[in-house]
């Protein structure tokens, strides 16, 4: 699958009529909704998250990059561990059942399994 880069293009430069996205964190390169954040339950399940350090990059089907590692400690309630992901290039193809693949999609399609 080819993966299509999502960095936001560069901001105008200042009397240009766009304004550069600025996020929570500041200026951003990527928009913030292609972000990932791991709670508790899915880390359950995935529990090699717990590994992982931030500036690591990862692969999902897309290219992110985690981006902030966090441990919450609670006097009442369950610890917390959050492990955010940053989805820097992604791609997206429909399924498509065989009998509807040209002889090329179909190739590509038994060379990937």
């Amino acid at each position: 699958m080819e993966l299509t880069e999502m960095k936001l293009p560069p901001p105008k430069k200042k009397g240009e009529s766009t304004v550069a996205y600025d996020g929570p964190f500041g200026s951003e390169m990527w928009p913030y909704g292609l972000r990932l954040s791991f709670e508790k339950e899915q880390i359950d399940k995935l529990p090699s998250l717990k590994n992982y350090k931030v500036g690591d990059v990862v692969s999902i089907q897309a290219k992110a990059t985690v981006t902030q590692v966090s441990s919450t400690e609670r006097q009442k309630g369950s610890d917390r561990y959050t492990v955010e992901m940053q989805i820097e290039k992604i791609g997206c193809e429909p399924d498509k059942p065989l009998s509807k693949m040209s002889m090329k999609e179909y190739r590509a399609a038994r060379e990937n399994k």
